[in-house]
């Protein structure tokens, strides 16, 4: 059995940069409620050299039990220790420009991330999570937790469940694998999942620095301040930097690169928020490569006329829709798609050719087309009257229906990122949107977006 190996990245992973490998322990496993108690911190720098730092953490909380026995940090150990606050310069130091690595990483950068912000500070980092790593090094393990990477590569030793044991693991995992499988496929694998971005020339240096990782909207600009696109992200500091990883550009990444001289991003509390305004500020100022976002002024509605006759139906852009949004159905994504649709339904349920328009009679009582090869009941030689005809076309449009709406009035929803102390009050009307107390014109991306989170989070909404 080999004991506590030695601790050490190999030369071909140092040349991606510093690495600060990490180890948390903490009151619970929830980042927004929970506190850390404790922090190990293993910097690796460029000539191989290592910086060690680790303290007991007061969480100013009391411990919970089975954390106790899990951990062996009791209350009485962290009772003098030094507060986040205490240690935060020194916690920065250790971080600063380096690849923020842990086992399960997102836990450990979600602690860090809320002690900093408690004290009101932002925190960001590139994190590389090893947990990830061997899942790409090794597709075929069975488990690729820490207790199963000691036992797999026999990494003894180390005291498991206190930060710095578990950092000295992780580092000590890395390590291994390089010799396993070969350097260059461990240095492939971490750019591959850090996204390592090759910066365009026309860019500064540090373009890429402050993003936050947060959700929002983001704007690339070419020569004399065109927008060249604007996307939407969960996390814009992960999404806009996998524009310029090597190996994850498409050609439209490519040619962005090209042009790209300036980036902006507007953060938001939620995607819901950043699927709004993303949609907003293509319409408004049409970015040259948001080729189908930009179609969406093709996108329209089906309304049935008022009447009990077979009139055909009327096809409506969301700009001609008004206040009423009874029988109206969609939204399609242009006029041609939603003719090829209802001839389809038509097939499907025996609709009749020329009351949908698809044909018109040289005569009374004339026959469609369909109703000549027995697909029509007959609303055009009187078959079916013409309010039996209207009735099946309603069914059959029926899942497309837009709905009453479901308030008396105006509708909030707040959207929260209690990470980064945000929260966005979204207010709609009649599955419109309304900004500054005025209801906007009907537009068919807020319906759709509006329609589809209702659906799935009816009860963050309330009456306004």
């Amino acid at each position: 059995m080999t004991e506590r190996l030695d601790i050490a990245l190999p030369e071909a992973l140092r040349t991606l940069g510093e690495f600060a490998f990490i180890d948390v322990e903490t009151t619970g496993a929830k980042p927004l409620e929970d506190r850390v108690t404790e922090i190990a911190i293993i910097r690796v720098h460029g000539d191989g050299s290592l910086t060690r730092w680790q303290s007991l953490i007061n969480p100013g909380v009391a411990i919970p039990a089975e954390i106790q026995a899990l951990t062996g940090i009791t209350n009485a150990m962290v009772r003098d220790a030094p507060s986040f606050f205490d240690v935060r310069d020194a916690v920065r130091q250790m971080l600063e420009g380096a690849v923020f690595v842990a086992h399960n990483a997102r836990f450990d950068y979600g602690f860090i991330k809320n002690e900093f912000r408690r004290i009101a500070e932002s925190f960001t980092a590139d994190v590389l999570c090893t947990v990830r790593l061997s899942r790409k090094l090794y597709p075929d393990a069975d488990g690729h937790g820490l207790d199963a990477l000691i036992d797999r590569h026999k990494l003894h030793g180390f005291d498991r469940h206190r930060a710095m044991g578990d950092t000295e693991a992780t580092v000590a995992f890395v390590g291994v694998a390089a010799d396993d499988v070969g350097e260059d496929v461990v240095k492939a694998a971490v750019k591959s999942l850090l996204k390592t971005p090759s910066l365009p020339a026309q860019l500064p240096v540090d373009a890429l620095k402050n993003i936050p990782d947060c959700s929002g909207v983001y704007l690339f600009y070419g020569v004399n301040d065109l927008p060249l696109y604007i996307g939407k992200a969960k996390h814009l500091r992960e999404r806009i930097r996998a524009h310029f990883s090597s190996d994850h550009m498409t050609p439209n990444d490519i040619r962005l690169s090209q042009e790209l001289t300036r980036i902006e991003w507007l953060p938001t509390a939620g995607e819901f928020s950043a699927l709004l305004l993303e949609a907003q500020l293509v319409k408004e100022r049409m970015p040259l490569h948001n080729v189908n976002l930009r179609r969406r002024d093709k996108l329209g509605f089906y309304r049935l006329p008022d009447d009990e006759t077979n009139a055909p139906m009327q096809w409506l852009s969301a700009a001609e829709i008004g206040e009423s949004h009874a029988d109206l159905y969609g939204p399609f994504s242009d006029k041609s798609s939603a003719k090829k649709w209802l001839m389809f339904a038509a097939r499907e349920h025996q609709l009749c050719d020329h009351a949908l328009g698809f044909s018109k009679p040289r005569s009374d009582a004339e026959p469609c087309f369909a109703r000549q090869v027995g697909r029509c009941y007959g609303a055009c030689d009187g078959g079916e009257t013409a309010a039996q005809h209207r009735a099946r076309l309603r069914a059959a449009l029926a899942h497309l229906a837009v709905p009453a709406w479901p308030f008396s009035g105006e509708a909030v929803f707040e959207e929260r990122d209690v990470a980064n102390d945000r929260c966005d009050v979204l207010v709609f009307d009649r599955w419109c949107a309304v900004s500054g107390g005025v209801r906007l014109p009907f537009d068919g991306d807020v319906y759709r977006l509006l329609k589809r989170t209702m659906g799935k989070t009816a009860n963050k909404f309330r009456e306004a």
